[in-house]
């Protein structure tokens, strides 16, 4: 089966659920996509974000390089 991005997004999800965080590299390894399907899944997930869940931020943290979310003053 193809990952769209749809099933990249929501495997994102599951590691923030599961671990917290997730990396670039985690998420490419796991499901053998590419980096510009990786990071277009990041776009939609933000948007997703953005629409729906104002209050949620998807952030990457450059220290460790792993994405988490982070809750915003915005509610």
């Amino acid at each position: 089966m193809k990952t769209n991005r749809a099933l990249i997004a929501l495997h994102m999800l599951f590691c923030l659920q599961e671990k917290g965080c997730f990396s670039e590299e985690q998420i490419k390894d796991e499901l053998d996509v590419s980096r510009s399907s990786f990071f277009r899944a990041i776009s939609e997930f933000r948007c997703y974000l953005q629409e729906y869940k104002p209050y949620l931020e998807l952030i990457y943290d450059e220290e460790k390089g792993r994405y988490r979310l982070v809750e915003t003053q915005i509610k």
